[in-house]
C-alpha cells in the first residue's frame, strides 16, 4: 500500500538527471566504502543508534567493519540512494519500496528502538560521505561538487520524506 499522505518528488532537469546518473556512475564501485562511511559517521554523530545494530558492534563498543553483517546492511542503505538514481525519470516508481521502510522503521518506533530525529542524522552523514567521494575522484571541480552535492541533498531528502511519511502512517494506525 502506498502512502496516503502525498509528497512529491523534487522535479529534476535532464541535465540534473545526467549528472547524478554521471556521478553514481563513477562512485558506484565504491558503495561498500560510502555505505560504510555513512553507518561509521551516523554512529559517531549519534551513538545510540548503535544499540540498533548489536550484531555490528564489538566488546567495547567498537565497530566490526568486516562483519558480513556490518557490509550486508551498509549496501541496503546505498541500494536504497542507487535505486532512486536509476528511478530519477520516475521516482514515483520507487514510493513503495520506501512505504515499506517507513513500515519497518514505523514498528521501531513503536518499540521506542527509532527516533525520527535519526533521519536527519542520515542524511547530513550521506551528504558528507558522497561529497568526500566526490572530492576524491578529481573529476569535478569544487563548483560542481558543490552542484552534485545539492542534487544529493534533493534526491535524499525526497527518500527520506518518503520513508518519514510511510513511519508516521504506521505509527498512527496502532
Amino acid at each position: 500500500m502506498v502512502s496516503s499522505v502525498k509528497i512529491e518528488w523534487f522535479v529534476f532537469s535532464e541535465e540534473e538527471k545526467n549528472l547524478l546518473r554521471e556521478s553514481w556512475k563513477m562512485i558506484n564501485t565504491e558503495k561498500k566504502a560510502i555505505g560504510c562511511g555513512i553507518y561509521e559517521m551516523i554512529f559517531m554523530q549519534c551513538p545510540e543508534i548503535r544499540r540498533l545494530f548489536p550484531k555490528l558492534i564489538l566488546k567495547g563498543g567498537k565497530i566490526d567493519k568486516k562483519a558480513t553483517e556490518f557490509s550486508f546492511q551498509a549496501l541496503r542503505f546505498v541500494q536504497v540512494i542507487e535505486t532512486a538514481i536509476f528511478s530519477l525519470d520516475g521516482l514515483h516508481s520507487i514510493d513503495s519500496i520506501l512505504d515499506n521502510l517507513g513500515r519497518r522503521h514505523g514498528k521501531l518506533e513503536l518499540n521506542n528502538k527509532f527516533r525520527a530525529y535519526y533521519w536527519s542524522t542520515f542524511l547530513e552523514s550521506s551528504i558528507c560521505i558522497i561529497r568526500k567521494e566526490l572530492t576524491q575522484l578529481r573529476n569535478y571541480n569544487d563548483e560542481k561538487v558543490d552542484q552534485l552535492v545539492m542534487l544529493y541533498r534533493e534526491l535524499l531528502r525526497g527518500i527520506v520524506s518518503k520513508i518519514k511519511a510511510s513511519l508516521m502512517k504506521y505509527a498512527a494506525n496502532f
